[in-house]
């Protein structure tokens, strides 16, 4: 009598490749899922949302991929800014900021370690108009009229909460093949 190959127990050998096919397809969900989960679940978006209006730019237009590049800068740059500020830690903003902008963020940073406080951002999104670009193509000024929560922070305590809408003046310059942040300055009264 014959029989199938259906009806023959699994051999030692069967058993072990299912267990290997099992423990890859979980080893794919886990790297699969855990960074989506941890998005999900994350207390803030990992990115700034920012519209750029160009429209009235002068002296020279902005080219659309030089447009694309500034937006996605700005948006971590101020991504960057929000954690160096909630962590006290100035080394996150050597990616996206430079000179001035670079130096009162650290500076200001180093006065909230000195009194044990942190401000934390709710960014809400930024309107961003470019108001000029110059003439070889290195520095790009805006306007931002951004939305915000700004918590102060003693340790995980929260010491005061405001919602405000602030208007800031940016420079973003060409560093090293890239744009960084070289002016970040709220404008008085907004």
């Amino acid at each position: 009598m014959r029989r199938s190959i259906q009806d023959r127990p699994n051999s030692g050998n069967e058993t072990v490749l299912r267990w290997v096919v099992l423990g890859i397809a979980l080893a794919l969900i886990l790297t699969g899922g855990v960074p989506l989960l941890s998005r999900v679940f994350a207390d803030t978006p990992d990115v700034v949302q920012v519209r750029l209006d160009a429209s009235n730019i002068q002296p020279r237009p902005l080219e659309q991929l030089t447009g694309q590049a500034i937006v996605k800068k700005y948006s971590q740059a101020w991504k960057d800014m929000e954690t160096a500020l909630a962590e006290n830690r100035p080394g996150v903003l050597d990616e996206s900021f430079v000179g001035y902008a670079h130096d009162k963020l650290v500076s200001q940073i180093k006065e909230q370690q000195k009194s044990g406080l942190s401000t934390r951002y709710v960014d809400h999104g930024h309107q961003v108009e470019a108001t000029f670009y110059s003439p070889e193509g290195s520095a790009v000024q805006l306007r931002d009229t951004a939305q915000l929560e700004i918590q102060l922070l003693d340790g995980d305590k929260v010491v005061s909460s405001q919602n405000v809408t602030r208007k800031y003046i940016a420079v973003i310059t060409v560093v090293e093949d890239t744009w960084k942040l070289r002016v970040l300055e709220g404008v008085p009264g907004s």
